[in-house]
C-alpha cells in the first residue's frame, strides 16, 4: 500500500515540475520575443524622424486664426500618413520643426508674405498666378528650430531654415495623385507643400539623424 502511495506521489511530482518546466519555457519565450519586439520599435523610433508642427509664436504664444488652424489641420493629415515621420509634442524633441506661416492668393500676397523674411532663410522663386491659392510654412531644423523666426544672420551652419509654398494647381505635377483634389483648392495646396517637404526629408534623412547629437 505504500509502495503505490509512494508511485503515485511521485508521478504527481514529475507532473508538477513537468508544468513548472513548461510554464518557464513559455515565460523565456514571451521575454526573448518582447525582447526582440521592442527592439524592432526602437529601430523603427530610431530610422523615423520626428516632426513638430505648429504656428507661429509672439511672446510664448501661439498667433492662431481661424484660418491658420485649418491650413495646419490640412497640412497634418497627408504629411504623417506614412510612418517614417512620427510627431512630437516639443520642437525640442523633433528633427525637424514645421511652421504653417500662412495661406494666401496670388503672387503680390506671396511676394509681400517672403519679403518680411530673414535673409538667412532658404526661399525659392515660386510660379503663381494673381488669383492662385499657396500655402506657405517654414521647416527649420538644427539649433535654431527651438529658437524665433527672426534668427540673426550669423546663425550656426547646422542651423536651416528653409521656405515651402503649395500652389494649388496640381496639374504643374507630372505625377497626379490618384485621389485629385479640387483644382486651386486648400486641400490641393496642403497636398502640393507637403510633397515638396517629404522630398526634402527623405533626401536629407541622415544629414537630420547626425543633427540629432546637437
Amino acid at each position: 500500500m505504500r509502495n503505490l502511495r509512494s508511485t503515485a506521489d511521485g508521478k504527481r511530482t514529475e507532473r508538477r515540475q513537468a508544468r513548472r518546466t513548461a510554464l518557464g519555457v513559455a515565460v523565456l519565450a514571451s521575454l526573448v520575443w518582447f525582447a526582440a519586439g521592442t527592439g524592432t520599435v526602437a529601430s523603427t523610433r530610431d530610422e523615423s524622424l520626428t516632426v513638430f508642427l505648429n504656428l507661429p509664436m509672439s511672446n510664448g504664444f501661439s498667433d492662431a486664426t481661424h484660418a491658420l488652424v485649418e491650413t495646419m489641420e490640412l497640412v497634418r493629415e497627408p504629411l504623417f500618413a506614412a510612418t517614417e515621420l512620427r510627431p512630437v509634442d516639443r520642437a525640442e524633441d523633433a528633427d525637424v520643426v514645421i511652421t504653417v506661416l500662412g495661406r494666401g492668393k496670388g503672387d503680390v500676397e506671396l511676394t509681400a508674405a517672403l519679403g518680411g523674411m530673414s535673409g538667412s532663410v532658404v526661399s525659392q522663386p515660386v510660379p503663381i498666378a494673381a488669383t492662385e491659392r499657396y500655402i506657405e510654412i517654414l521647416l527649420t531644423t538644427g539649433p535654431c528650430r527651438t529658437m524665433a523666426i527672426t534668427v540673426e544672420e550669423h546663425s550656426p551652419d547646422s542651423c536651416y531654415r528653409r521656405i515651402f509654398v503649395g500652389v494649388g494647381l496640381t496639374e504643374l505635377d507630372a505625377r497626379r495623385p490618384a485621389k485629385k483634389r479640387r483644382l486651386n483648392s486648400w486641400e490641393a495646396c496642403a497636398e502640393a507643400v507637403v510633397r515638396d517637404v517629404r522630398a526634402w526629408l527623405t533626401t536629407n534623412a541622415n544629414r537630420l539623424r547626425t543633427l540629432r547629437a546637437i
